[in-house]
């Protein structure tokens, strides 16, 4: 739910402050990609390498969800502010690199944030 809570703001301040379709797309995927790498224990973890079963098994059904239309809200964010229209082949194109991206790289974020307790006082 932070996860969620976090992007929803991000998107918001990304669109009053009109930043531009790819920073405003790259600094997110920048940020969660530099979270997970650093807190990952191994980089099999860090780019997904396992199965898909398996890393459904550890993450969740509601983890998943939360990830992935996390990352959706970005991608739509960024499209709204590039306001531009997209031909039929860049949807495609959007649709398959936010499908890579969510399975090698972002699927798993809220897990490792857990893990690590990153964000906790201690």
């Amino acid at each position: 739910m932070p996860l969620l809570l976090f992007t929803i703001i991000y998107c918001v301040i990304t669109h009053l402050l009109n930043i531009s379709y790819g920073p405003a797309l790259g600094i997110y995927l920048i940020f969660f990609g530099y979270i997970k790498g650093n807190f990952s224990n191994k980089f099999h973890d860090f780019l997904n390498l396992e199965p898909s079963k398996i890393i459904y098994k550890q993450n969740g059904l509601k983890d998943s969800l939360t990830e992935l239309l996390s990352l959706t809200l970005v991608f739509i964010n960024s499209y709204l502010i590039a306001n531009d229209p997209f031909t039929i082949f860049e949807f495609v194109y959007i649709f398959a690199v936010l499908g890579v991206v969510y399975r090698f790289a972002f699927w798993g974020i809220t897990r490792t944030i857990r893990e690590k307790d990153i964000f906790s006082r201690n």
